[in-house]
């Protein structure tokens, strides 16, 4: 056994890990392995990186017997498992190639140039499943030790005379198939780490990302993209980040400025790095800039990571981060800042689409309350125009009572009024359909004292005047009975009558809002209730032959 084959395949197996270490630190080759590019331009960079370390392994290998005992087959079946089978195909055949023209007429010079090839060959057919399982140590030494084994193997098939060819696969077989078995776990294992550390990296910012959205949340609901607003985000970034500074902008100005950092003052209100996010809607990183630049001072010892702020497809600001500068990689920063410009953002859309939401639900809201007022003004005019004559004194007091319904809802500015103001709206209603009907009509009002409920503004006067016309008054005797009652989670009002019942097509068409015109106070009303409190709170209606109950119920806050 030749002990100098093993210290030789040991050196060059020590000057591979090594060059792995440089590898590791060039950015370009990190951010490729990272996220696995697979441009032309990126492809033909890792190319270029294994087919040298192939050429050059030919050149550290230790010669014997017209032979080189080498670690081409790392350089070849690496390049597959971490730039993909077209890289490992065209390192493997450069490596072979060169191979071949540094020692034409060498005996084993065929066998090692198709060994070479087909390292290649097969690093490409078993890359992706090396891949996914994470680059396994057991795998890649048996992959290897395998590959190792066949070029042994062809070069007893094919090398010349034969005896030399067996004495020649005797010292080198153990060397060659050990150490470059062993070494190619260990090459592959310094990009592995690289891996490992950069998913550890940005595993570790995507969570800071969402407990830094989750603090703002607060902030951000109200939709309002202001100076103090934009302070106080800046301010969550710095207490939950490494970052040195923040600075946020619209898209004329800067709103907030939070952390140690001094800007020149500059005609120009916006640094060069916002227009380019503005014209590019991407993540643009500075590492300097011009002296006219109000970032030209900072980014002498810092980088900028600037992001934009889009909102229904437009630009409306931006977000820079600042963070230290000569690190190795900045990916996990780069990635930080543009998951959590995209996550502010969304947060200001869904502010937004939920403001306009209000506005179009307060506007429907006001349109069916505008829709109810005349219908029930409608109906007390008529009443009280039949009494003027006859009955002057009662119609007077009709009048009054009539003009404290007006006086009321003009006093009613919010949404929400006490149940007593609501229940003066019912009874200014029953007076005037009590005086047209007499004693035809029975009414009866439950009301305890000292209840805190608030509903929606003229929300029971519909349901009684549904009640009075359409269920009692088609009896000789019609009787409505309102009541309101406290329980443990909320107040329930159920006005009844002692009409014919509603029937189901009308009761099914409220929840499927298909009710027609004539029922538009029923349906008005149900709407209302589903727009304040949610869809599975509107009217309750429990109806048979001999009457009808419409129970509303109001939650406690």
């Amino acid at each position: 056994m030749n002990i100098e084959i093993f210290k030789a395949m040991l050196v060059n197996i020590g000057l591979l890990i090594l060059l792995a270490q440089v590898l590791a630190r060039i950015k370009a080759v990190r951010r490729i392995i990272v996220y696995e590019n697979e441009s032309i331009k990126d492809q033909l960079l890792l190319i270029i990186i294994f087919s040298s370390i192939g050429i050059i392994s030919n050149y550290t290998g230790y010669a014997i017997s017209g032979a080189i005992a080498n670690t081409r087959v790392i350089g070849v079946m690496a390049s597959s498992f971490i730039g993909g089978p077209l890289v490992g195909i065209v390192t493997g055949t450069i490596a072979g190639i060169h191979r071949f023209i540094i020692d034409i007429s060498g005996f084993s010079t065929i066998a090692c140039t198709i060994s070479t090839f087909l390292g290649g060959l097969i690093g490409a057919m078993v890359s992706r499943h090396i891949k996914e399982n994470k680059y396994n140590s057991s795998e890649l030494f048996l992959i290897t030790f395998v590959v190792e084994s066949l070029q042994m193997l062809i070069i007893l098939l094919i090398s010349r005379p034969f005896d030399e060819a067996f004495l020649l696969v005797k010292n080198i077989f153990l060397p060659m198939t050990i150490f470059n078995s062993i070494g190619m776990v260990l090459f592959v294992g310094v990009f592995k780490n690289i891996i490992t550390e950069q998913e550890q990296k940005i595993g570790k910012k995507v969570n800071l990302t969402f407990e830094i959205t989750h603090k703002c949340l607060p902030i951000l609901q109200t939709g309002e993209y202001n100076e103090k607003n934009c302070n106080n985000i800046g301010e969550i970034i710095l207490d939950f980040s490494n970052d040195l500074a923040v600075v946020i902008t619209n898209t004329e100005e800067i709103i907030s400025i939070n952390g140690d950092i001094n800007l020149l003052p500059n005609k120009n209100p916006l640094p060069d790095i916002t227009q380019l996010v503005f014209e590019k809607k991407e993540v643009i990183v500075a590492e300097n800039a011009k002296e006219e630049d109000i970032f030209y001072e900072p980014l002498k010892h810092m980088i900028a990571i600037a992001v934009p702020l889009i909102k229904s497809n437009k630009v409306f600001g931006s977000m820079i981060i600042f963070s230290k500068k000569y690190r190795i990689s900045y990916d996990s920063q780069i990635l930080f800042a543009d998951g959590l410009g995209k996550l502010l953002s969304t947060q200001y859309e869904l502010a937004d689409m939920e403001r306009q939401k209000g506005l179009l639900v307060k506007a429907e809201y006001k349109a069916l309350q505008s829709q109810i007022n005349p219908h029930f003004i409608f109906n007390s005019l008529n009443t009280i125009s039949s009494f003027v004559r006859e009955k002057p004194n009662e119609a007077r007091e009709l009048l009054i009572a009539l003009a404290t319904y007006f006086r009321n809802s003009i006093k009613t500015k919010d949404a929400l009024v006490s149940i007593y103001e609501e229940m003066e709206y019912v009874k200014a209603f029953l007076q005037l359909v009590k005086a047209r009907f007499d004693e035809r009509l029975e009414i009866s009002i439950k009301l305890p004292e000292g209840l805190d409920c608030k509903v929606p503004c003229l929300i029971v006067q519909p349901i009684v005047e549904n009640a009075v016309f359409h269920g009692a008054m088609s009896k000789n005797i019609g009787k409505v009975d309102i009541e309101v009652r406290e329980r443990e989670r909320d107040f329930l009002i159920s006005v009844s009558d002692n009409g014919h019942g509603i029937s189901d097509d009308i009761i099914q068409g409220l929840k499927n809002n298909t009710t027609g015109h004539n029922n538009i106070g029923l349906s008005n009303v149900h709407k209302r209730l589903c727009y304040m409190y949610g869809s599975s709170n509107g009217l309750d209606i429990v109806s048979t032959p001999s009457g009808t109950r419409v129970n509303i119920s109001i939650v406690k806050n």
